[in-house]
């Protein structure tokens, strides 16, 4: 599936290409977003951007959706929707000198409307650290339900740690974004 570019007010969100693997790199390889994410190591190389991105530029049915956040002046951070192990999951990460702005808010929002635009109307599962409040926060105002705790391996910290795992159930959504979820 061919990922559209989507415009909201202040962000484009559009499909990572080959040549944002340089800016992930730079943004990523900061430790205070590495630390917040599964299957980030620390230091982030440019070979595991390139196997990350091979992954999701695969045409598969569904695989991960990464839409790459540009507020203007390029790769800022990415989000994502998608089936890669059954149930839809949503994650994301933004750069650090982005954080508190709502950017992540806005982005999602937008990302999940088009799931949900685009499939059968499963729940869209995600979670977050306990410790990163502002993530479980994101995930709130996007109209997850907290659905219980769970671990969660971080790579860069060579740590399980407690997490909250959430769920979207696509009723909230449609009340969240005010679009019924029918087809044309």
């Amino acid at each position: 599936m061919k990922l559209p570019e989507i415009r909201t007010g202040r962000l484009s969100l559009r499909p990572v290409l080959e040549q944002d693997l340089t800016d992930i790199v730079r943004l990523i390889d900061d430790y205070d977003v590495a630390k917040m994410l599964t299957t980030v190591p620390h230091p982030y190389a440019l070979s595991d951007a390139r196997d990350w991105y091979g992954q999701t530029a695969a045409e598969g049915r569904d695989g991960e959706r990464a839409f790459a956040i540009d507020k203007g002046e390029g790769l800022i951070g990415v989000v994502s929707c998608g089936k890669p192990d059954g149930t839809p999951e949503f994650g994301y990460w933004l750069a650090r000198r982005y954080w508190g702005q709502g950017l992540m808010t806005e982005a999602g929002k937008a990302v999940l409307v088009w799931h949900f635009d685009c499939s059968s109307g499963e729940p869209v599962l995600s979670g977050a650290l306990d410790e990163n409040r502002a993530s479980l926060n994101v995930l709130t105002k996007l109209g997850f339900a907290e659905i219980g705790p769970y671990r969660l391996s971080i790579k860069s910290r060579g740590e399980t740690l407690p997490a909250t795992r959430m769920k979207l159930e696509p009723e909230t959504y449609k009340r969240i974004s005010g679009r019924s979820h029918e087809r044309d």
